[in-house]
């Protein structure tokens, strides 16, 4: 049985500890990202080094807060508050469950209410609560989950055991794996800060995919963050350019939910960004 495995913890029990945006900002500092104080807020250097985002992608800032956190950003970004979305000059485009306190598999349609009974009847999830399965199974999982998606570059070994160092430093992210006889099929990760619920990473291995291990852990993941009291789920920023990741968002109740944002950024890497990463420029300013 899957409970034999050391280190695990059935979904049923998962728990973790939420966070306010400055516990966030601690724990990232302590992750070895750079955290910025700025003006009652915490941002971190996302992405490439000189762009910054509040720690807390959702925090809603006033535009005299939203500002840059330091003069040598050549880009940032940070979400408005409802009152001052009107001097909003880009938007955000989140991907996120709304009314996550009522989301059950009556928020799914009959296809995907259909692959969620087949991965309940296949597939065994757990929370980990150390790292001794990830550190057994879990790179060939990522290396496999990455080759397939090239969403971003496969770590190397080396890269992929530091990585795994954060998740067990501290009590507040949540690592979920779906379990196939034993053998690990993928797994997922995230966290919660002032109410609101970020899942992070996933990866799934190609062999596990046709148990629907992907849908499995994502409505778990929602259930352990609904029972911990999150008011929403974040599930990313919108993909336009992937149609079938978005219609599994959609069926499985994800909406895309743009919000108002103050942003700024060199016009140098604004005009190479938009050249060459239109995408990448949508999720980050909301903008064609």
């Amino acid at each position: 049985m899957v409970l034999s495995l050391p280190q695990l913890r059935d979904v049923a029990e998962a728990r973790f500890t939420c966070l306010t945006e400055r516990e966030l900002a601690e724990r990232r500092r302590e992750e070895g990202v750079r955290v910025i104080s700025h003006r009652g807020h915490y941002w971190e250097q996302s992405g490439a080094p000189g762009f910054f985002q509040p720690v807390h992608l959702l925090a809603r800032l006033t535009p005299e807060e939203a500002t840059p956190p330091t003069p040598l950003a050549w880009g940032y970004r940070a979400a408005l508050t409802p009152e001052t979305a009107n001097v909003a000059t880009g938007k955000v485009p989140v991907v996120r469950l709304k009314d996550l306190d009522t989301y059950d598999m009556s928020r799914l349609n009959s296809n995907r209410r259909s692959k969620l009974r087949k991965c309940q009847r296949t597939v065994r999830i757990v929370q980990l609560t150390g790292p001794s399965l990830l550190l057994e199974q879990g790179y060939p999982v990522v290396r496999d989950a990455l080759t397939r998606t090239q969403h971003k570059k496969i770590p190397t070994l080396d890269e992929y055991l530091k990585g795994l160092r954060q998740y067990f430093t501290s009590d507040h992210w949540c690592v979920l794996a779906g379990m196939v006889d034993d053998k690990l099929g993928g797994y997922l990760d995230g966290y919660i800060v002032d109410g609101v619920a970020y899942g992070f990473s996933a990866y799934y291995a190609t062999w596990a995919l046709p148990t629907n291990i992907s849908t499995g852990l994502i409505y778990e993941f929602a259930q352990v963050c609904r029972r911990l009291g999150a008011r929403t789920l974040v599930g990313g920023l919108h993909a336009r350019e992937a149609a079938q990741l978005e219609q599994f968002k959609d069926e499985l109740g994800f909406v895309v939910d743009p919000v108002p944002i103050q942003w700024g950024m060199n016009p140098l890497a604004r005009a190479f960004i938009r050249w060459r990463r239109p995408h990448a420029y949508y999720r980050l300013t909301g903008q064609a």
